[in-house]
């Protein structure tokens, strides 16, 4: 019986060191080990994966340790990963009944990010606005303050969509472009509903709703503002002097704004259902027909900011 111990001892320490399968005995061996970031925090939840014929997977706990058993004796390459972390790739060798420590440290991936910040303004009078800004795809707010000042800070570099809300104002839309590291400036300008913008300088031929060429380098301005202001719509109104009956002058003011309209459609493509042409005729002076000068005020097309219909 005692020639017979130092037999079980060595198949003891044999069987612990192998496992059995189908095709027989195979030796094992036994990887563990914590996983961390940089800063040596532990790294919950990273898979650790056995690269091979048969792929093996193990997870990290909350302290960031993992085991690998009954791994096959021999070489083998195990990867890291973790989202928001670099991977890594190692080779090592699994010893027959040997368990080996390896830990690992992932690097945070770094985010490439920017800041934003600005001023909202009344688009007429520059006067600061206290409005809320979002940014659309982050789901993020801010208001900005008396001054108008606003930022945002930490956000991932890319291209966004910029919602503009103020009390009375139209609802503005803005493109930015957030760079990694660096800070965007924006400077946004938005309408009141109900401003009237006087297109001075539009001037038309005598007693005819004909446009002088004098009118296209202004009205290009205003095809400028509507272009890059899709959230407006407007009422293009004409007015006159007093010379003429009433009835006259509410025809060739409706003339006079319909041409303006069609100057914007054909000439800047701007869609027919923003712009809504009214005459006013000699109804709405805003200065004293009894002179000339005063006359020449009156006569003069103005765009009434409208709230876009949803």
């Amino acid at each position: 019986m005692m020639r017979l111990l130092p037999f079980v001892f060595a198949l003891i320490l044999f069987l612990s060191c192998a496992v059995f399968t189908s095709s027989g005995l195979v030796e094992v061996g036994t990887i563990f080990g914590f996983v961390s970031d940089d800063e040596l925090n532990p790294i919950a939840d990273a898979e650790v994966v056995v690269v091979g014929e048969t792929k093996i997977i193990a997870y990290t706990n909350s302290a960031g340790y993992y085991i690998l058993q009954d791994l096959p004796a021999g070489d083998l390459t195990l990867v890291f990963s973790c989202p928001g972390y670099e991977s890594r790739t190692i080779s090592c060798r699994v010893e027959p009944g040997k368990k080996m420590e390896i830990d690992q440290i992932l690097k945070k991936i770094k985010t490439k990010e920017g800041s934003v910040r600005g001023i909202v303004v009344d688009y007429l009078t520059n006067e600061p606005l206290v409005a809320e800004i979002t940014i659309m795809e982050l789901n993020r707010s801010t208001t900005s303050d008396k001054n108008g000042f606003f930022e945002f800070e930490n956000i991932p570099a890319g291209f966004y969509l910029m919602k503009v809300q103020a009390l009375n104002y139209v609802t503005s839309q803005t493109d930015i472009k957030v760079e990694d590291g660096k800070s965007t400036e924006q400077m946004i300008r938005i309408f009141r509903e109900g401003s009237v913008i006087t297109l001075h300088g539009v001037v038309f031929e005598f007693n005819s709703a004909i446009l002088r060429p004098e009118s296209y380098p202004v009205l290009d301005d205003a095809a400028r503002i509507l272009t890059m202001h899709p959230e407006i719509d407007v009422e293009i109104q004409g007015h006159t002097d007093n010379i003429g009956s009433d009835e006259y002058n509410l025809k060739l003011s409706q003339k006079r704004a319909e041409a303006v309209r069609d100057y914007l459609i054909d000439k800047h493509m701007i869609e027919p259902v923003r712009l809504i042409p009214v005459g006013y005729g000699e109804r709405r002076p805003i200065a004293d027909n009894s002179t000339e000068e005063g006359r020449q005020k009156n006569r003069r097309v103005e765009f009434l900011i409208l709230r876009k219909k949803e």
